[in-house]
């Protein structure tokens, strides 16, 4: 094999391979990437963790086809550290990089041994816009389990029903669904589930990719093929039914508050920082005249803040409610929406929360559930005060109830998602702030 390329075609394409080889790869030839040379002037690589592989192409002027396994780190590093037009001669495992200013040899393993491409059978074609697909992927994967004892969880699941497609992901506190339209429409009902880890490398793909391009999807039995112009992503589904995300969804909502997500975000922001550091809740109160959620932490024997930004209430009700939330879900959530303004929906204050963004490529929804704090807020003065705010830590899978007692539609639910609604473990136990008097509030 020989061929003389640009560097940058060269790196590019290493390093898009790059991405499925595994740190610790268990045989050696996965820690190789095998580049292909053909003599229509087509150079691939190709790189694969066996649950993984990514196959891409570039043009090169080839005077001699073959291949090559070569090792991946090292052959990425020595080409990303070149410059100009490299030329490379392979003889039997050997490979002989020549640049402008010297050369170097690398030896390879045997390209025979290196994986095949997988194929699935009779496949189903999905066609879908790379940058929604993306958006759906922005929208779910900070959403998905990191145990691999719940293996399925770890992964994003996709619904197709005639021409409506929805990707969805929970880790079991927090869910992320985003729903979009197809051009074309499907007779059958197809339900899929693919890794994170495979996703967040296409995801990668997807943000270099041209805002026109499409994604041509081809769905095995055990296999899912994500085709890019001149990029392939093949990965290994997961086995196992996914919980029934849908019916988790409150249908109807008794509040709705609009806010500036940025603003919103800073607030949070600077709150936490007063924030018990294991709990990490704040409680909001949604004051409907004022127009404006007046935020609240403490940390006992630190300090405590109270922060508020404007809103614009949406709700036939002329009650305030006051709900407890963990400031990280929060801002995770807000991080994952791209949009100026965002809505918050919600019913009582142990029921799920749902924020939405206000427009965005696609319809998308994130779920926290809410933390249960027996001390509320009290006005002294025409100001928001605490009295004192019982924030409990996260508690144990013991003490968590399931998501589908918090809402009507969820009682067929298979799902065990649990809320973070925590025991009282303060009776009996004096405050270190006598000064301060314990006042019960009653929940909206």
């Amino acid at each position: 094999m020989k061929l003389n390329i640009e560097q940058s075609k060269l790196a590019e394409i290493l390093e898009t391979a790059y991405l499925a080889i595994s740190p610790k790869p268990t045989d050696p030839i996965l820690g190789n990437i095998l580049l292909i040379a053909n003599e229509d002037g087509i150079v691939s690589a190709t790189g694969t963790n066996l649950n993984l592989t990514i196959h891409t192409t570039t043009t090169a002027n080839v005077e001699t086809s073959g291949q090559v396994a070569l090792p991946a780190k090292l052959l990425t590093d020595t080409i990303n550290n070149v410059r100009g037009e490299i030329t490379l001669e392979v003889e039997n495992q050997a490979c002989i990089i020549t640049h402008n200013s010297g050369k170097c040899r690398l030896i390879g393993g045997k390209p025979d041994e290196f994986p095949t491409l997988p194929k699935g059978e009779n496949p189903i074609e999905v066609n879908l816009s790379a940058k929604k697909l993306q958006a759906a992927l922005e929208g779910t994967l900070y959403c998905t389990n990191s145990d691999e004892t719940k293996l399925v969880l770890t992964g994003v699941n996709f619904k197709i029903d005639t021409n409506k497609w929805q990707a969805a992901s929970t880790n079991g506190h927090k869910l992320a669904l985003v729903t979009g339209i197809l051009d074309s429409e499907y007779s059958d009902p197809i339900d899929f589930t693919v890794p994170g880890k495979s996703l967040s490398e296409l995801n990668k793909i997807l943000s270099q990719s041209a805002d026109t391009s499409v994604c041509n999807i081809l769905l095995s039995n055990k296999t899912i093929e994500f085709s890019l112009p001149n990029t392939k992503v093949i990965s290994r589904l997961l086995e196992g039914e996914y919980p029934k995300i849908n019916s988790l969804i409150p249908r109807t909502f008794e509040y709705e508050f609009t806010l500036e997500r940025k603003g919103f975000e800073s607030a949070l922001k600077r709150v936490s920082y007063l924030a018990e550091r294991k709990q990490k809740v704040v409680k909001i109160l949604w004051e409907l005249e004022a127009t404006q959620a007046t935020l609240y932490t403490e940390a006992t024997d630190i300090g405590d803040a109270v922060d508020s930004v404007l809103m614009k209430p949406a709700t036939s009700h002329s009650e305030n409610i006051s709900i407890g939330l963990n400031i990280d879900y929060l801002l995770e959530g807000l991080k994952h929406i791209g949009t100026d303004e965002i809505v918050v929906r919600c019913n009582k204050p142990t029921q799920p929360v749902i924020i939405c963004p206000m427009g965005g490529l696609l319809n998308q929804l994130y779920l926290v559930m809410p933390v249960e704090i027996k001390q509320g807020f009290e006005k002294v003065n025409n100001q928001s005060t605490k009295t004192e705010v019982s924030t409990q830590p996260e508690p144990n899978t013991e003490e968590l109830t399931d998501i589908a007692q918090a809402t009507n539609d969820s009682e067929n639910s298979e799902m065990e998602l649990p809320s973070l609604v925590a025991k009282d473990t303060t009776k009996g136990k004096s405050t270190s702030r006598s000064s301060r008097s314990k006042k019960e509030v009653a929940t909206a």
